[in-house]
């Protein structure tokens, strides 16, 4: 039997190819994140998605529930009384059943006209008065073919003269009624300010902030930078491996949302949801770079992004000079301004368009080359780390 030389094996070792970026960026996923999708986390997680869709379901209200309080036709019955006393004066008689027939059809016609009502937010008033009148009259004319159903001729004569009246002391009243986002105002006060603005960077910090400090704590960053790949390259990688994580957890938290407001009868969001996830798209990684950068600087990462977001975001950001341009929130409102809807609701500054989706791609490759910067040459000893 021939024994192989410790020296005739060092060749093929050497030849050996030595794993790339995308092997370690696969390595990390599998190592870091597949845990996440176990299904003994699948309730944990699915309850936490569940949150905020439930709030949006319980603070807005139905189509049904808000006309009712605001673009209310009234009340058929007492509405009535007046068409009766016209008669009376008449001298024409009118029959119980005749009575209770009308009350029927007004009322359901009026409950449907009220759901199918929508007040629109970036509406002028003499546009919505024309929507109204004409929303009206439809109404209108379908308790007509339906009243000549029930009365005779001459009862018929005085009930549309008296509908007519009816109809423009109804527009009248509703067309003074002051307007403003409407029923639809909690929808997008969780969508946009609370969401969108609050709790998707939170959620990003939060999941990238502890990647290196993470392994710091548990003494396992002397293991990973012992592979052949250099730490750049391995920041990086675990990087991407957590924002496409972000990316499907959040994608999945914004179709919950969509599908809240579909369930409470919010208009217009075939053409929102596309922007919203396009948005969301180039935030994540612009948040989680921020967020791994911090981390890197300190552990105490959410406070010091709280803040951040006091001072740059909330602060610089609201500055009417070109210093806004820091604030990562701004770039976000503008390109959420190219909806109608937003921005006739919000009223945010229009126009630069571009510059945003430039500043929304450049911010995560400054923040995440900073932090690959600190973590090449920074030295980390656990036991210090512990101490913190």
């Amino acid at each position: 039997m021939i024994e192989s030389s410790p020296a005739s094996l060092a060749p093929a070792v050497a030849a050996r190819p030595l794993p790339g970026f995308f092997a370690a960026l696969r390595g990390v996923w599998l190592l870091s994140w597949r845990a996440q999708l176990a299904w003994r986390r699948l309730p944990s997680r699915l309850g936490a998605l569940l949150v905020l869709p439930a709030l949006i379901y319980i603070t807005t209200q139905s189509p049904e529930s808000w006309a009712r309080g605001r673009m209310s036709l009234g009340r058929p019955d007492s509405q009535l009384l007046s068409f009766y006393r016209r008669l009376d004066r008449a001298s024409i008689p009118i029959q119980p059943p005749q009575k209770s027939a009308l009350a029927s059809i007004m009322l359901s016609e009026y409950r449907q006209a009220q759901r199918s009502w929508e007040d629109r937010p970036d509406e002028s008033a003499d546009a919505r008065r024309q929507r109204l009148k004409q929303h009206i009259d439809a109404c209108g004319d379908a308790i007509l073919a339906r009243a000549k159903t029930q009365l005779d001729d001459r009862q018929f004569a005085q009930f549309q003269t008296w509908e007519e009246r009816n109809r423009a002391d109804t527009l009248k009243r509703l067309s003074e009624t002051p307007t403003g986002w409407g029923r639809t105002a909690p929808f997008y006060h969780w969508l946009v300010d609370f969401y969108l603005l609050i709790i998707l960077p939170l959620a990003c910090v939060r999941g990238c902030g502890p990647l290196v400090r993470d392994e710091l704590q548990a003494d396992t960053l002397g293991f990973l930078i012992t592979r052949p790949v250099s730490r750049a390259r391995l920041l990086i990688a675990m990087y991407l491996s957590q924002v496409a994580w972000l990316e499907i957890l959040l994608l999945v938290e914004l179709l919950l949302l969509f599908a809240a407001g579909a369930a409470r009868g919010i208009p217009a969001l075939g053409a929102l949801l596309p922007l919203l996830m396009a948005v969301q798209f180039l935030s994540i990684p612009a948040w989680s770079a921020l967020g791994l950068l911090l981390g890197q600087i300190t552990t105490r990462y959410m406070a010091t992004a709280l803040i951040y977001g006091a001072v740059v975001e909330m602060g610089i950001g609201r500055i009417p000079t070109n210093i806004n341009t820091l604030s990562l929130m701004r770039h976000i409102k503008t390109l959420l301004s190219q909806n109608a809807t937003l921005q006739g609701i919000f009223d945010w500054q229009t126009g630069g368009t571009i510059t945003a989706l430039c500043a929304l791609v450049l911010a995560p490759l400054i923040f995440l080359s900073v932090a690959a910067l600190l973590f090449s040459f920074i030295e980390y000893h656990h036991a210090a780390e512990m101490q913190k």
